[in-house]
C-alpha cells in the first residue's frame, strides 16, 4: 500500500535516467546491479487501492460497522472476506522486498532515515490529524437511530425502557423482536445491557432467539455477565441460552465473569452505562452460581489485585490508536525487525539456496504450515487475519504479516529473472478463488450452508489452513499477473503508485461520510458501492493533485516532485 520507494526519485538520486523495460537498472554503492520490478511497484498501489473498495463495502455487509446501509447483501461479504483474505498479507511481501531493495541500494543507515522519514514520520502526524477526524466523523455517523431504518421514536422507547411501547412496535410489525441495533448489537442484547429486566422478559416472550449471536458473535448472555445483570440471565438461561458461546474473542459467557472492574466500567461507561463496583461483583457472584462456577469466580477474585490480565491487555492491544494506520506501525517494528536481519543474512548467503524453495508452487508446502499457525490463535469467527490498531501489536498478528515481510525481503535477494514466482498464475489465482476460498469461508462463517464440521479442533485446524493456503496463493497469483501484464514502467501508473499512498491514509473519514449520506436513499446497493468507490476516490486524487503531491505533504510521503512546466 505504502509507496515506499519511487523509481523516479532513485533516478533522480542517482543521477540516471531509468530505462523502460520490464526493470529499471540501478547502481548501488557497492556497484552491483539492481534492478527495479515496476510490475510490484503497480501491484503495491493495486493492493493499497483494493483498501477502498473493501471499507467501502463493509456498510452493505451484516459485519459491525459504523454505517449500516438499509440494502444489505451477502455479496458484500463475500467480496470483503475475498480481498481481506490476502490483501494486506500481499502488501507486508511486497513491502519486505521494497525494503531489501532499498537496503542492498543505499545500506542500513540509508534504509532507516528513509523509513523514518515515510512510515514513522506519517504515522506520528496522521495520530493527530487522520485519527481524530476518524473519531469525530464516527461520532457524527451514528446519530442517527440505531436500528437502521426504524424510526428514531421506537429507539427512545427502547432507551427510555418503556416496554409497553416497545411490544406495540413489535406486535405492529414497527420493529422485529430480533433486530440489530446500528453497532450489530441485538435488541434482547441492547435490553439486557441497559437493564430492562421487564423489557428482557417481553422479548423472550415474543419469540426473541436467546441464542441470537451479536456481530461480535457475541450473545446477550455475554452482555449479562459482563455488565451483571442476574435478573435477566436467569431469563435467558430458562430460555434457553447457550452457555457454551464463544465471541470473536475466543470467550464463552462465564470468561466475562473475571474482567476487572477497571475495563468493564470503562467499556460500560463509554456506551452511557456506568458501573458500582459492589454491586458489578455482587450480581456477577449470582451468574457465577447460575452457571455452576461459583467456586472458580471466588478463587478468582480472592487472587486479583491491582492491575488485572484483562485490563492490562485491553489497554495495549485493544485501545484503537492507530485504527487504519495500524500497518504503519507494524512497519515500524519490521523495519527494526530488518535491522536485525540484515546482520545475520550475509552470512547465510540466501542467493545460494535453491529457487524452488522459494519461487514455485513447492513453497507452500512449507509456508502455509508456518503461517497457519499464528493465523490459528486469531478469530475464528472470520475469513482472513485480524487487524490490530492498539498500542502494541498482537504477537499472533506481527507474527503472520512478518512471515510475508521477510519472505518478500529473501525474494529480493534471489533475483527471480525468469519470474518463476506466480508463473502459473491463472491456476493459482482460479483455484484460489473457486476452490480455496469458498470452502474456507463456509468452513469459517458458514455463509454459504455447505461445508460444516461440529469438531472445533478441527473446524480450526482446517480453516486456518485454508486461509492461509488461500493468501499465499492469491499473492503468488497477484504478483505473476502483474509481472505478465504491467512489467514495463509507465508513467500513469507510476501516478497512480505515488498518489496510492495518500489515497488510502486519508480515504477512510471520507468513505463514512458518503456511506452515512446514502445508507438511506432506496436506490440498488451497487450503485452506491460503487458511487461511494469512484467519487472518494477521485476527490482524493483531486486533492493529491493540487495540494498534496507538490508540497511538503508529498514530500514526505513519496519523495519530491516537480510539477510539469
Amino acid at each position: 500500500m505504502v509507496s515506499l520507494v519511487s523509481s523516479m526519485e532513485d533516478a533522480k538520486e542517482t543521477g540516471e535516467r531509468p530505462p523502460v523495460n520490464v526493470a529499471t537498472e540501478i547502481k548501488a554503492p557497492d556497484s552491483t546491479t539492481v534492478f527495479r520490478r515496476h510490475d510490484l511497484d503497480a501491484l503495491r498501489a493495486i493492493a493499497m487501492l483494493l483498501g477502498i473498495v473493501l471499507h467501502a463495502a463493509l456498510s452493505f455487509t451484516a459485519i459491525p460497522w459504523t454505517v449500516q446501509d438499509t440494502r444489505q447483501s451477502d455479496v458484500y461479504s463475500i467480496l470483503f472476506a475475498a480481498i481481506h483474505g490476502f490483501r494486506m498479507p500481499l502488501f507486508f511481501l511486497l513491502s519486505g522486498f521494497f525494503t531489501a531493495m532499498l537496503w542492498r541500494k543505499r545500506g542500513l543507515r540509508a534504509l532507516i532515515k528513509h523509513r523514518g522519514k515515510r512510515i514513522a514520520l506519517p504515522l506520528l502526524i496522521g495520530c493527530f490529524t487522520i485519527i481524530p477526524a476518524m473519531w469525530a466523523v464516527s461520532a457524527f455517523v451514528q446519530r442517527p437511530a440505531p436500528f437502521g431504518n426504524q424510526n428514531a421514536a421506537v429507539w427512545e422507547s427502547v432507551v427510555a425502557g418503556e416496554t409497553d411501547q416497545v411490544r406495540q412496535a413489535i406486535e405492529t410489525s414497527e420493529l422485529s423482536v430480533n433486530a440489530f441495533s446500528q453497532d450489530g448489537a441485538s435488541l434482547l442484547t441492547v435490553a439486557v445491557f441497559l437493564g430492562h429486566t421487564d423489557m428482557v422478559e417481553m422479548l423472550l416472550q415474543q419469540g426473541a432467539d436467546a441464542k441470537q449471536r451479536n456481530g461480535d458473535q457475541g450473545t446477550a448472555l455475554h452482555s449479562a455477565v459482563f455488565v451483571g445483570r442476574s435478573d435477566a440471565a436467569t431469563l435467558l438461561l430458562n430460555a434457553g441460552a447457550d452457555v457454551e458461546a464463544i465471541d470473536a474473542n475466543g470467550r464463552k459467557p462465564k470468561d466475562l465473569l473475571n474482567i476487572d472492574f477497571g475495563t468493564s466500567n470503562f467499556i460500560a461507561s463509554s456506551f452511557g452505562v456506568p458501573l458500582d463496583e459492589d454491586t458489578l461483583m455482587e450480581e456477577r457472584s449470582k451468574i457465577a452460581k447460575q452457571l455452576g462456577v461459583e467456586n472458580e469466580f471466588r478463587a478468582n477474585q480472592n487472587q486479583s489485585g491491582g492491575l488485572s490480565r484483562d485490563t492490562i491487555n485491553a489497554l495495549l492491544y485493544q485501545l484503537p490508536v492507530f485504527m487504519h494506520l495500524w500497518f504503519l506501525w507494524f512497519l515500524c517494528w519490521l523495519v527494526a525487525a530488518f535491522a536485525v536481519y540484515t546482520t545475520l543474512i550475509d552470512r547465510i548467503q540466501i542467493s545460494k539456496l535453491p529457487k524452488w524453495l522459494f519461487c514455485s508452487p513447492l513453497s507452500l508446502l512449507w509456508l502455509v504450515p508456518l503461517t497457519m499457525w499464528p493465523q490459528s490463535f486469531m478469530s475464528q469467527a472470520s475469513f482472513g487475519p485480524d487487524s490490530s490498531i492498539g498500542l502494541l501489536p498482537i504477537p499472533c498478528v506481527l507474527a503472520y504479516y512478518a512471515i510475508f515481510f521477510f519472505f518478500g525481503a529473501i525474494y529480493w535477494d534471489l533475483e527471480d529473472e525468469t519470474g518463476g514466482l506466480g508463473r502459473r498464475w491463472g491456476s493459482l489465482l482460479s483455484v484460489a478463488l473457486l476452490v480455496i476460498f469458498p470452502i474456507g469461508l463456509d468452513l469459517v462463517s458458514g455463509v454459504f450452508g455447505i461445508f460444516t464440521l461440529e469438531h472445533p479442533g478441527l473446524k480450526s485446524l482446517i480453516g486456518s489452513s485454508l486461509q492461509a493456503l488461500y493468501a499465499w496463493m492469491m499473492t503468488f497469483g497477484s504478483i505473476g499477473i502483474c509481472r505478465q501484464f504491467m512489467s514495463g514502467e509507465n508513467k500513469r501508473m507510476r501516478y497512480v503508485s505515488d498518489s496510492s499512498y495518500w489515497l488510502y491514509v486519508a480515504h477512510l473519514p471520507l468513505v463514512l461520510l458518503a456511506q452515512w449520506f446514502v445508507k438511506e436513499i432506496s436506490i440498488p446497493s451497487l450503485f452506491k458501492f460503487t458511487g461511494i468507490t469512484i467519487v472518494v476516490s477521485v476527490f482524493l486524487l483531486m486533492t493529491y493533485e493540487y495540494g498534496v503531491r507538490y508540497t511538503i505533504i508529498g514530500r514526505m510521503l513519496n519523495g519530491p516532485r516537480q510539477r510539469p512546466a
